[in-house]
């Protein structure tokens, strides 16, 4: 019996620890997202532990809500309380996106456009899936990514039934920047800025009128520097258009960063008016180190975005299920010009 007691004991003392453990970590969790969200506006992203977070905001809250139980069952109300506040913000963030938004269907004068944005990523060789997915969605406008080589070729064969076949359909699809857009509608090339993040610029010229479009890839988030003065020169030009305007693209940055906002001072973003969820993009595929599939949930990000300008109305948004060997699922959104 003594030798029970000691077990028990012994146990009682192991499972003390551990709760006291516990606490510890999430009062250095509590305390450290409390210090980051003033970061956020200085350094900011610059800063890369700020960066990160500002990255994987939404996935915070699979560590804060079990730490929230476990700190109202431990009785910890001082715990408790720090934990609510950030759980509360995120929460308060990205609510919109879970409930039903007002929508304004007589704002719009002209038929809906489907525009599409997909990275195909430069390694994918599956281009029958490429073609199949575009096919099912028969977009008006479509922005492509990482499109080399002979793949633009190949691509424009395959979708010949569904788009005009004339050059004028086409915005160079076959040159060293990887950006291609394809229009059910004529279009006039405005060239490509890379300092802009591979902006590729047209005009569609759509029975309801001229949409300029600008098919955007920005530098990844670990060149900060480059990326952040890429999105100063984009929003530079996005303010003096006064006609419609769509920028969709892989933009390598989540809406908590620093440089999205800069975006979102202009632009909006079309998920966020008619979109519903998360929308997470990427990765599409569990990234291989090494030749390892790393075990993690994906996809983890939404990096792909469709933004327009004032003049335009969102009827609809969604992220397909369906990447066709990318490592990005395209997003696709129905607008309206409005007057």
């Amino acid at each position: 019996m003594a030798m029970i007691s000691l077990l028990i004991h012994l146990l009682k003392k192991i499972i003390q620890l551990i709760n006291y453990s516990i606490a510890a970590l999430l009062w250095l969790f509590g305390m450290g997202l409390m210090v980051w969200y003033p970061l956020r506006w200085w350094p900011g992203d610059r800063f890369t532990p700020i960066q990160l977070l500002n990255y994987f905001t939404p996935w915070l809250l699979v560590a804060l809500l079990p730490a929230l139980i476990f700190a109202a069952l431990s009785k910890r109300r001082w715990l408790m309380l720090m934990l609510i506040m950030p759980t509360f913000i995120i929460m308060y963030n990205y609510a919109p996106l879970f409930l039903p938004r007002a929508t304004s269907p007589a704002l719009a004068h002209s038929g809906r456009i489907k525009v599409m944005s997909y990275n195909i990523w430069g390694y994918n060789r599956n281009t029958d899936d490429i073609a199949d997915i575009i096919h099912r969605e028969q977009p008006d406008i479509l922005f492509l990514q990482e499109i080399y080589g002979s793949k633009a070729i190949v691509l424009k064969q395959k979708l010949q039934d569904l788009y005009p076949g004339q050059d004028r359909y086409y915005s160079t699809m076959d040159d060293e920047s990887g950006q291609g857009i394809i229009s059910r509608y004529p279009l006039t090339p405005l060239g490509i800025s890379y300092t802009q993040g591979r902006a590729q610029k047209a005009i569609i010229h759509t029975p309801d009128g001229d949409i300029h479009v600008w098919n955007v890839h920005l530098k990844q988030p670990r060149d900060w520097v480059t990326q952040h003065r890429q999105v100063i020169n984009l929003v530079q030009d996005v303010a003096h258009v006064d006609q419609p305007l769509i920028v969709g693209g892989d933009f390598n940055t989540t809406e908590q960063s620093e440089v999205y906002k800069m975006i979102d001072q202009y632009l909006d973003n079309t998920h966020w008016e008619a979109g519903w969820g998360f929308g997470f993009s990427f990765p599409a595929e569990k990234p291989i180190i090494k030749g390892v599939k790393v075990p993690v949930t994906t996809p983890m990000l939404r990096i792909d975005h469709i933004f327009h300008n004032n003049l335009l109305f969102t009827h609809s948004a969604k992220t397909l299920s369906d990447s066709g060997g990318s490592d990005h699922y395209p997003v696709v959104s129905e607008l309206s010009v409005i007057q």
